[in-house]
């Protein structure tokens, strides 16, 4: 049975919304200038074997996995209130969740579960919490009426409003159901979900960390100690990224090289290095971007709460 794998070097911290649920996407612009604050350095957590339950400091203002579902199921029952008005109908989609991981660290330092290097090498597999034999069901075809499509997402470009327009005499929000949508879920913010602010940060950190000197020193340590084991890397992200592993199976050597992985990583302590590197860049943009970043978790609470709403309304 084939299985989905996630093997890029920055792992999706996110679930996404069925395609039909994404012509809008609204983006805050983040900050680009170099960090000037500083941060108490995060302890270096000790013997990390598995990476899963890390708790990056960014993890604050991100949504949770039942928010998640709760954003999904709002936006599904706006679209669909907002087309019965026109005499239209959304349809269901099915709303679980992707296979993937439970965590934002789960993959993100490469395999670090013993378990899965056993079974799928450096394939996200039967090992893993939050992999699915079956994901969700495929989302029903789109109706391509030009009717339907004007009232579900307005005349304009992607994320605009267009113009002002009609539908058998009623008029259509600016940028159709899902403009309406949108604007709606909000709940005011600039963002639905998850800020760009809050992206970069979990970005900006993932690069820093890989040039942080411990953990260039721990990644020495590690590209050593593969080598004694006749696998030749510069770094973790080498391997998970090794061409080798990218068919939908894993490769004849793959769960070795992985087993070899997991062992190096947890004689130098290579996630607990990393880990603490990344925490620390983030506990500075933090510092650097409180008043911002509470004002996005104000937000965040207020979309969370509308979308109970919405969703517990009959």
């Amino acid at each position: 049975m084939p299985r989905s794998h996630l093997r890029s070097r920055r792992p999706a911290g996110a679930f996404l919304i069925p395609a039909a649920f994404t012509a809008v996407a609204v983006a805050l612009a983040g900050c680009t200038t170099e960090t000037r604050a500083t941060a108490r350095p995060e302890p270096v957590p000790t013997a990390v074997r598995d990476a899963i339950d890390l708790r990056l400091p960014v993890t604050a203002y991100t949504p949770t996995a039942d928010e998640r579902l709760r954003s999904r199921q709002a936006v599904q029952r706006v679209l669909q209130d907002c087309m019965k008005d026109f005499g239209l109908s959304f349809p269901s989609h099915d709303l679980r969740a992707p296979s993937g991981p439970v965590s934002a660290t789960q993959m993100r330092y490469g395999v670090t579960s013993l378990a899965q290097a056993e079974l799928t090498g450096y394939h996200f597999g039967a090992a893993n919490p939050g992999w699915t034999a079956t994901g969700p069901a495929p989302d029903p075809p789109d109706n391509t009426d030009p009717g339907y499509q004007l009232v579900l997402k307005g005349n304009g470009a992607p994320g605009t409003d267009g113009t002002p327009a009609d539908h058998l005499g009623k008029p259509v929000p600016p940028g159709g159901c899902m403009g309406a949508m949108s604007r709606k879920l909000a709940a005011g913010a600039t963002f639905r979900g998850e800020a760009a602010l809050v992206k970069q940060i979990s970005a900006e950190g993932f690069d820093r960390s890989l040039k942080d000197r411990a953990v260039v020193a721990a990644f020495a340590k590690w590209s050593a100690c593969m080598a004694d084991r006749g696998h030749h890397y510069a770094t973790p992200m080498d391997a998970l990224n090794d061409p080798a592993f990218a068919e939908a199976e894993p490769a004849p050597n793959e769960r070795e090289t992985a087993k070899a992985d997991v062992a190096c990583k947890a004689e130098h302590n290579v996630v607990g290095i990393w880990f603490a590197a990344e925490a620390t860049f983030q506990r500075a943009r933090i510092a650097e971007h409180q008043e911002e970043l509470r004002t996005i978790r104000k937000q965040m609470d207020q979309q969370n709460s509308l979308a109970a709403t919405v969703v517990a309304t009959p």
